[in-house]
């Protein structure tokens, strides 16, 4: 975003604020007069919450997370009236689903909402095991089920959030049910017309500027109309994020029918500075600061112009929805996204001045083949392209009997991926054969190349379904489903680097197919109280990376299975809300990569699994005076199990799994506190996350018997798990004051100011084998381990306005 369409953005924001304040006495007297709705009141969040099917009450009213009566499997409902008052407003869902049960999302290097990197766990399940669904229609990358969301889908695009403990129901769709499911409900199309501005301020010189239009009720049509600026410095040095994004949606009723087409669009576009490699390694955090990640250096290879990314992104569905008479119904949406991301990257941002030296001499490491003089001053790193676009539609039909509703339909999708990595010369971005390089010189058999790999990938998919929700008796349904998986995959590939140099033609389809059972009960106890169990399989299909082999019988191997088994309880009445579940998920067929020792071809294969044990507990209790508590804790075990390729896994936790989490907070809410018409709100919420193991165990030598099989040879050595990280927290503090139409808020994020490490990457270890963190070299070497730290204490302000 330039400077001036940055500052006419502000100076147009700003004026729409001004001008609300000669309008704020008459819009209360009419509001005073008027019969207020529950969305379209003058103090009222700018966008409704989501419907939530459970029995209002005091305590579901103020509870940031909670359950339903209806739920079927362990879930967790946020609502934007929380995001508005509590999670941050420059953010993702990852800043938003951090305090539900079991959830973990790793703390935003940068600050939040600052880059695309936001990732949370599920119960231990990382990005990319997990299906994440936007208006039920799933989305990710295309090399593997994982998520920008940032670059998608912006805090201010988000009308709810629905997580999921469990693969759901056989209608509930996804290449990744095998986790779970985290839901995102788009902004919802309000009954009242209004304009909303809202400007947030925040640290390392943030600015976002928020405007959303609605229609209102045209006739029982609805529109609006959403749009996002955003620029920052970021809290690492020279990480600096440019980006908006916008969005349409409406609704249209058809008249003669119980049917609404509805539509949606949204496009973002965002650049970031970012080195693609890492951010700072040991040696450079002592050297130049705790929060040191580029530089503004053109001789070093954390130059913050030879590092960044620009991602554009696209998001659209038409939806055809209702009751066509005769108990029968039908649901029918077809989607489609895009993804575009050019890269520019330093071979290794984990390199400072002093010991390095980036200046290669004929006869070692030369940028250019055959060259006899020199030095040669090279700057090495990579451009690169990840674009795709999926299509697909989901159908569903419905038929309401007086014994139950039978729902059956198929989902079907389309992606195609176009992927590069070449070599350059940063300075100069002339090509760089430094991959072509050989210490006996360039074999004739190969041709010099700079080119890492040029791919054409993707898959054909279809998943037909069908379930039946049986009520036997009052208050008693029972869901039984069944689901075929039909997976094809494939890659086209003229230069794959998959040996050395990167010059291996590769051309491979797989179909993979699973039939997948499921059945659900949820019984309603009392009005407010119910109990549910679970039986479900979920599946997660191989990522593009699997089929990286030369040999294409390397490709031999079986999805990935869970089986899940889950009870639990939802109390909800006047003053508490209360709920809680135990889990034991078996999976199976665990696909790992190994090298062979004779060809060094790397391979992935099917080679044991882990067995996960949990137990979940949640409360929201409403006190007098405006004050309400909330608490949540989950035990989580996944130990290794069944693996025959590494002995020292099995029964040991999972490496980035941590033992429990756990989250409280205490919240105040009190209305006509100086006026009629204004409310206060003031929240403090923790999130706390266990200690967790960090580098997985491993065997020297992993070999194949006659039948395939691969197992840990008998004269192997035995490393086993190292680095533990330790538990942290991190507390909020969150205050809104609302006088009508208007109102302030300010966020004090990480209060306490803690600096705790909370990811890493390195293998520099200290005898009682813990990462070495405070050591800037190791035997005259720099100290390569790679941590990432809490952001500071910090702060986000925000002033809105809505006028109807």
């Amino acid at each position: 975003m330039t400077y001036s369409r940055q500052r006419a953005l502000r100076a147009c924001s700003i004026a729409m604020l001004i001008a609300a304040a000669g309008l704020a006495a008459p819009h209360a007297a009419r509001a005073a007069e008027a019969a207020v709705t529950a969305d379209a009141g003058p103090d009222a969040p700018e966008v409704n919450q989501i419907v939530v099917t459970a029995t209002a009450s005091k305590a579901t009213q103020v509870a940031p997370v909670r359950s339903s009566l209806n739920a079927t499997e362990p879930e967790a409902v946020i609502t934007r009236k929380y995001m508005e008052e509590t999670a941050p407003r420059i953010g993702d869902f990852s800043t938003v689903a951090a305090f539900a049960p079991g959830m973990i999302a790793t703390p935003q290097p940068n600050g939040p909402g600052l880059a695309d990197g936001g990732k949370i766990q599920l119960r231990g399940f990382g990005d990319g095991s997990y299906t994440i669904t936007y208006d039920g229609v799933p989305w990710g990358d295309t090399n593997g089920p994982s998520h920008h969301g940032t670059a998608f889908f912006p805090n201010s695009t988000i009308g709810g959030v629905i997580i999921e403990r469990g693969p759901g129901k056989a209608e509930d769709m996804g290449p990744a049910n095998f986790g779970g499911s985290v839901n995102l409900i788009s902004l919802p199309l309000e009954e009242g017309k209004s304009l909303t501005q809202v400007v947030t301020g925040a640290s390392f010189n943030t600015e976002q500027y928020i405007t959303t239009v609605q229609s209102g009720d045209l006739g029982g049509a609805r529109f609006l109309a959403n749009f996002q600026e955003l620029s920052s410095d970021g809290y690492l040095t020279f990480n600096k994020t440019w980006g908006n994004s916008q969005m349409f949606k409406g609704a249209v009723p058809i008249t003669g029918t119980g049917l609404t087409l509805s539509a949606l669009y949204t496009h973002t576009t965002y650049l970031y500075n970012k080195s693609d490699v890492g951010d700072a390694d040991v040696y450079q955090l002592k050297a130049y600061g705790n929060n040191f990640s580029l530089s503004n250096d053109p001789t070093n290879q954390t130059y913050y112009k030879y590092n960044w990314a620009r991602k554009q992104t696209n998001y659209e569905y038409i939806k055809l929805a209702g009751d066509i008479g005769h108990g029968f119904g039908i649901d029918n949406t077809v989607y489609s996204y895009g993804y575009d991301n050019d890269t520019s990257s330093t071979d290794n941002n984990l390199a400072g001045p002093g010991p390095y030296n980036w200046t290669a001499t004929p006869g070692s490491k030369t940028p250019v083949v055959g060259s006899t003089t020199g030095p040669v001053t090279v700057m090495p790193g990579y451009t690169k392209k990840n674009e795709y676009v999926v299509t697909g539609d989901i159908g569903k039909v419905y038929y309401n009997s007086p014994f139950g509703k039978l729902t059956a339909g198929v989902w079907y999708e389309r992606a195609d991926t176009y992927r590069y990595n070449i070599n350059l010369n940063l300075i100069n971005n002339a090509p760089d054969y430094i991959d072509s390089w050989y210490p006996t010189g360039l074999p004739a058999s190969k041709t010099a190349t700079n080119i890492n790999f040029i791919e054409f990938s993707g898959w054909k998919q279809y998943q037909p379904f069908a379930q039946f929700e049986w009520k036997p008796i009052d208050g008693l349904t029972v869901t039984p489903g069944v689901k075929y998986v039909n997976w094809d995959l494939y890659i086209t590939s003229p230069i794959e680097k998959i040996s050395k140099p990167g010059d291996t033609p590769l051309s491979i389809e797989r179909i993979y197919t699973r039939t997948l059972p499921f059945l659900t009960a949820n019984y309603r106890i009392t009005n407010t109280w119910s109990a549910y169990a679970q039986y479900a399989q979920g599946i997660l299909v191989p990522n593009i990376s699997n089929l990286y082999v030369a040999n294409n019988a390397g490709t031999s191997f079986l999805p990935q299975l869970s089986t899940n088994y889950q009870l639990g309880t939802v109390f909800n009445r006047g003053n508490l809300a209360l709920d809680g579940d135990v889990y034991y998920i078996q999976f199976d067929h665990k696909i790992q990569s190994f090298t062979d020792v004779t060809s060094g071809q790397t391979y992935d294969t099917n080679s044991g699994g882990a067995v996960y044990r949990g137990a979940e507990v949640q409360a929201n209790y409403a006190l007098p005076y405006g004050l309400s508590v909330f608490g949540n804790y989950a035990y989580i075990s996944a130990v290794g199990a069944n693996d025959p390729t590494n002995p020292l896994s099995n029964g040991h936790q999972l490496t980035g799994v941590p033992l429990w989490t756990s989250a409280a907070g205490v919240r105040f809410e009190r209305e006509h506190l100086f006026r009629s018409d204004d409310t206060v709100v003031v929240s403090l919420i923790s999130k706390f996350v266990g200690s967790q193991y960090n580098t997985a165990a491993s065997c020297s030598n992993v070999v194949s018997n006659a039948s395939g099989t691969a197992y840990c040879a008998a004269n192997s050595t035995l490393t086993p798990v190292t680095g533990l990280l330790p538990a942290y927290n991190q507390f909020d503090l969150s205050m809104t004051y609302r006088v009508g139409p208007y109102s302030i808020e300010g966020q004090v994020l990480n209060l306490l100011n803690t600096h705790s490490l909370v990811t890493m990457k390195g293998k520099n270890l200290l005898a009682n084998g813990q990462f070495d963190l405070n050591d800037a070299t190791i035997n005259g070497s720099p100290n390569t381990n790679a941590p990432e730290y809490q952001v500071p204490t910090n702060f986000q302000i925000t002033v809105r306005a809505k006028f109807q």
